[in-house]
């Protein structure tokens, strides 16, 4: 049998392995779930809560309303004041609140409210009313004093519209989905075999680096299927509580420029194969996955796509640029730059070029310690042994 039909072989097995229809479907069936019991339980919550008030003093502000905003005003005057401290102290008022005359206020609560900020912006509006009742400025000439100007942009080579945004988003988060789940799958698969004893068994059939990238492969396209997966039950997601609740999430109608949609795509697919090589060889190591100090890689992969998101709000800045070009950060960072910003040709094609040279690299050095480490039972490894099997492999 061929190499590559080798490589083919393990890969279907590996993706058999995990992929159920069944399982899909009840994958499917869950997250749909969760999506819609979260909506509901969101919808159940409503808008924040009312909260009762005793204002003293309610004449040196004139212009608040008894219903400002959450708020329910209820005016007393200053005889009750003792009474009302004591109401707030039982929980029977959110608060009191006393107006002095020229602008100024004291409120009584037990703590420090977490409407404190509602309540500033309901009375700041008030006062710049009276203000303005006051100084005879009606507010619409205010409303015109404080106009912006108007400043139309005619984009000469239009990028970074709304369609492209959502979709960098849409498609980060996706990655991180496929990492997730691409992550829990390697190290089920890998451990799982090593502590069963299964490797002897499997390394004497085929060579370790057939196996390997057998490995890899199915397990990208495992994650591939969940990434789907996840698709599928957000557009029923919107489907359904649109028909219910009259949901809409505005979506992009296009994208622009569809090329670019694909470049950011098959980057992404080699930021999965580079990681996804990169953790098994990790996983390789690892005697128990459950005490292993080396757990800590795990986080590698969800680490790099980071500066990705940062990068949607300054995509041009050169510590973004640098990153997009250079692995394994690129996997992430280019694609979110391709996709709101323009980016010269030659910096995607060397983004590409070294993300493929250094994931060639860590599937070669991942085939030594996997062949070794997946031997190797009673401790894990040090690096220097690790250094050792690569130098000498």
């Amino acid at each position: 049998m061929s190499q590559a039909r080798s490589v083919a072989e393990v890969a279907r097995w590996e993706f058999l392995r995990y992929v159920k229809p069944k399982q899909q479907v009840l994958s499917l069936i869950l997250t749909f779930g969760f999506l819609m019991g979260g909506t509901y339980i969101a919808r159940l919550a409503g808008g924040p809560s009312e909260v009762d008030l005793a204002v003293i003093g309610g004449e040196h502000l004139p212009t608040l309303s008894d219903g400002a905003g959450r708020f329910r005003m209820a005016h007393s005057s200053s005889q009750h004041e003792n009474r009302l401290r004591q109401e707030v102290e039982e929980r029977k008022l959110g608060g009191l609140l006393l107006l002095r005359p020229g602008g100024q206020g004291q409120l009584y609560a037990r703590q420090d409210p977490p409407w404190r900020a509602d309540l500033e912006r309901e009375l700041h509006a008030a006062s710049v009313m009276h203000r303005l009742a006051e100084s005879a400025v009606s507010p619409q000439e205010l409303a015109a004093l404080n106009a912006p100007f108007p400043l139309d942009v005619m984009e000469i080579a239009p990028r970074a519209g709304r369609g492209e945004r959502i979709a960098a988003i849409v498609a980060l988060s996706l990655v991180l989905v496929g990492l997730f789940t691409g992550i829990g799958y390697i190290f089920a698969s890998v451990t799982g075999e090593k502590q069963n004893r299964l490797s002897e068994q499997v390394v004497s059939a085929i060579p370790a680096q057939t196996w390997i990238d057998g490995k890899i492969l199915g397990l990208s396209a495992v994650s591939m299927v969940a990434v789907l997966n996840t698709v599928a039950a957000g557009l029923l997601y919107l489907a359904v509580s649109r028909g219910i609740w009259g949901t809409v999430i505005p979506l992009p109608t296009t994208v622009e420029r569809a090329e670019l949609l694909v470049a950011a795509l098959l980057l992404i697919l080699l930021g999965y194969l580079f990681w996804f090589a990169f953790l098994t060889a990790v996983a390789a190591l690892m005697e128990d996955p459950h005490t292993s100090t080396r757990n800590q890689f795990i986080f590698l992969p969800i680490l790099s796509t980071v500066p990705a998101f940062i990068a949607l709000t300054d995509p041009t800045a050169a510590w973004v640029r640098a990153l997009g070009l250079l692995p394994p950060t690129s996997a992430a960072v280019m694609p979110a730059r391709l996709l709101i910003t323009e980016v010269p040709w030659w910096e995607v094609g060397l983004a590409s070029v070294l993300l493929v040279a250094l994931g060639l690299v860590v599937r070669r050095g991942a085939g030594k310690i996997f062949r070794l480490g997946m031997l190797m039972y009673g401790k894990e490894p040090s690096w220097g042994e690790v250094r050792k099997w690569l130098r000498e492999a």
